[in-house]
Formats: structure tokens, C-alpha cells, sequence
């Protein structure tokens, strides 16, 4: 049993060493088209297709390569942003924060602002790194996993 915990440790270790070095220059090669950038809009999308993030400076981004923190309730949520406690994810897991990381090839310039402002895709992970299970974007790749092994 020792040796497959380790064996998940080291996976997931180089899968986030990937994912740095992967973001690492995606973001080197934004900056070098997009200069002036001073802000990036850092977005989930909640499950009424309503964006839910934060704005950080440019400078801070860098600190994005190992995630950020957004409550499990921002995908229970209805259209005026209100938490639906029947779903569970509210106060009744005590609104824990779970990870997001970037959504790779997601770093844009924002339709509000494209001069000064980017935008990036994060999506939410679990403790163990595993996709987060209710976020909209994992619902749909499980189904679409199912319905390629039917054929």
C-alpha cells in the first residue's frame, strides 16, 4: 500500500511540475504580446454559466501557477448569487475553499478591456489534486469520457 501512495505523490508532484512550466510560458508569451496588461480576471464558471472570480494585478500572477481559493458554494449558487444550502456545499461544510488552477491556453485579453485587462479560466481541484466533482466543466468531461468508450 506504501508503494502506490508514494507512486500518487510523485504523480501528482509532476503533474503540477507540468502544469508549471506549461503556465509558466503561457504566461511569458501573453506578456510579450500583450505588454500593457495590468490586471487578469481570474474566473470559474458557476452552474447558471455565470463567471465567479477575483481581479489581480498582472504582477501576481505568477503566484496563480499553484492556485488560488474559491468556496465549494460558488457552484451552488442560484442566478443572483445566492447560495442554495439544499445542495450541501454551503454553511452546512462550513463554505470550505477548495483550489482552483489555471485552465491552460485559457490567459486572454478581456472583451471589457483588451489593452489593460486579461482574463483566465481557472478550474477547482480536490485535496488530492483530483478534479473537483459538481464544477460544470468536470460533469461534462466525465460524460463525454462515458459516451468516446461506448463509441
Amino acid at each position: 500500500m506504501e508503494t502506490n501512495i508514494v507512486e500518487v505523490e510523485n504523480f501528482v508532484q509532476q503533474s503540477e511540475e507540468r502544469r508549471g512550466s506549461a503556465f509558466t510560458q503561457e504566461v511569458k508569451r501573453y506578456l510579450e504580446r500583450y505588454p500593457n496588461t495590468q490586471y487578469v480576471d481570474v474566473l470559474l464558471t458557476d452552474l447558471n454559466s455565470c463567471f465567479r472570480g477575483k481581479r489581480i494585478p498582472v504582477s501576481s500572477l505568477k503566484k496563480l501557477e499553484k492556485g488560488c481559493y474559491f468556496p465549494a458554494s460558488v457552484f451552488a449558487m442560484d442566478i443572483l448569487g445566492n447560495v442554495v444550502e439544499e445542495a450541501g456545499l454551503g454553511q452546512e461544510m462550513g463554505e470550505p475553499d477548495r483550489t482552483c488552477v489555471p485552465v491552460l491556453g485559457s490567459l486572454t485579453p478581456s472583451a471589457a478591456d483588451p489593452e489593460f485587462i486579461g482574463q483566465m479560466l481557472l478550474t477547482m481541484v480536490d485535496e488530492d489534486g483530483a478534479p473537483f466533482d459538481v464544477e460544470p466543466r468536470n460533469v461534462l468531461n466525465r460524460l463525454w469520457q462515458q459516451l468516446r468508450q461506448r463509441g
